[in-house]
């Protein structure tokens, strides 16, 4: 690896790890439940299996460490808690048993005792320099070179976590360039429309979700109509006036309904096709997305792992999901959302889809100006997701990963996460009083005035 591009002390903390994985007998893994999550489980459990070390892995919701303590059975001597654990070193530091984790989520402090992977510590921003799939991928070719091939995992978790939309930098950086250089990888143009027919692709996807068209026959016929374009054509086999007339619409129509420039590059990121296996990250991410959102996590996890039955099923599921998500969008901006001074904010219909709906709604439903707030009524509980713009966080201060946790503070619930997104956890009853405390915070942070 190279100091030149990844910080030396953070290299050390690798070699360290390294070194553990390979001392090891027998390890336990928990991650996250997202496409993150799954994406770090599954380049976890490979390096593992691949060094001959006992392995058993579990995806949870959010840290649990009641699960953590029973699995640490007598014989395992490793425990690597990945997407999590920043926030619980001190717990992780009273186990008794060699810890690391892999995290890119705000630290509570560092830690000497547990082997902390997380480059937020060394005052990088920790939403775009690394993810947990990455930092896994990082710590799996420190392991073992023999493991490079394992990068399509790792960048299916990276794009789930959309840090590619920017560019990408830091640890995502240096392994893109080195598995170029392996031939392992390469990138390609985005479009405003997944691979297929525009029609299909115009009926079941949200990004870009047209209010009026993505899911509706007759919108949809409309709007082929006016670009003189065939809902059987695909994108690439448009000749270029049908792409520019098509492109150009629905750009259009997108302003039209308030989306900013912002919004639609970031739909034109890049996707990284994989020669080894012809696959591409997108479609992994949609796959073990839907995985992880319906609890089927094991699944998601099988499918990274290559078992041959997993991918059917799991293309199953995400057209469940997407569905799902596709008329939760619809209900979410036919209703409009309910605006503070520095927040916007509406209830997901359904808990599976409510952290994806919030970045959908933020990008092409909501208000540009203000951070969007999604709340989910569960058994006992809200479940809260956030999500801010890049504008909103590098030019006007948000940072919703002390705004979440702090108001969520306020109420007796928890929070934490990302400056541009992150999530919380709060009673029943404390809806009203979490949004008020939230959106004074987050005023207060973009020193906005307290008339609407």
């Amino acid at each position: 690896m190279d100091a030149g591009v990844l910080p030396e002390n953070l290299l050390v903390r690798f070699s360290l790890a390294a070194a553990a994985v390979r001392e090891c007998t027998e390890a336990r893994v928990f991650s996250h439940n997202d496409a993150d999550g799954i994406g770090a489980a599954s380049v976890l459990t490979s390096m593992l299996v691949r060094a001959g070390k006992g392995a058993q892995t579990t995806n949870l919701r959010s840290f649990d460490l009641a699960a953590i303590q029973a699995s640490l059975v007598p014989g395992v001597d490793l425990l690597i808690v990945a997407d999590m654990g920043s926030s619980n070193l001190t717990a992780l530091e009273a186990l008794g048993t060699k810890v690391i984790v892999l995290d890119h989520h705000r630290p509570e402090k560092d830690s000497e005792k547990v082997m902390h992977l997380n480059p937020s510590v060394f005052e990088v921003d920790g939403a775009r320099y690394a993810c947990a799939s990455t930092l896994s991928m990082l710590l799996a070719v420190t392991v073992d070179e023999a493991n490079w091939d394992l990068l399509p995992l790792a960048f299916a978790g990276m794009v789930g976590d959309r840090q590619h939309q920017q560019g990408l930098s830091g640890v995502n950086a240096h392994l893109y360039n080195e598995g170029s250089k392996r031939n392992l990888v390469q990138e390609k143009k985005g479009s405003l429309l997944p691979p297929g027919p525009v029609g299909e692709g115009l009926m079941r996807t949200m990004h870009p979700f047209i209010r009026g068209v993505s899911g509706d026959p007759e919108g949809i016929a409309r709007l082929l109509q006016e670009a003189n374009v065939r809902a059987e054509s695909t994108w690439d086999g448009l000749d270029e006036g049908g792409r520019r007339r098509l492109s150009s619409l629905i750009s259009l129509r997108l302003l039209e309904q308030g989306c900013s420039l912002g919004s639609l590059e970031d739909e034109l990121a890049p996707d990284y096709f994989f020669p080894q296996d012809n696959s591409r990250a997108y479609l992994l991410t949609r796959l073990i997305n839907a995985c992880g959102r319906v609890d089927e996590t094991s699944l998601g996890l099988a499918l990274l792992l290559g078992q041959k039955d997993a991918r059917e099923r799991a293309e199953s599921l995400v057209k469940e999901y997407d569905e799902m998500l596709l008329n939760a969008a619809k209900r979410t901006a036919e209703r409009g959302l309910s605006k503070e001074i520095a927040i916007q904010h509406f209830e997901s219909p359904h808990k599976e889809v409510s952290s994806e709906l919030c970045g959908l709604v933020m990008q092409w439903v909501g208000d540009q100006d203000k951070a969007t707030i999604c709340l989910t009524r569960m058994d006992k509980e809200f479940k809260v997701s956030s999500r801010g713009t890049r504008k909103l966080v590098d030019k006007d201060g948000l940072d919703l990963s002390v705004a979440m946790r702090d108001a969520a503070a306020s109420v007796g619930g928890v929070g934490g996460g990302h400056n541009i997104a992150s999530g919380a956890t709060i009673p029943l009853g404390k809806d009203i009083d979490f949004l008020q405390a939230l959106d004074a915070i987050i005023a207060k942070q973009m020193n906005r005035v307290s008339a609407k």
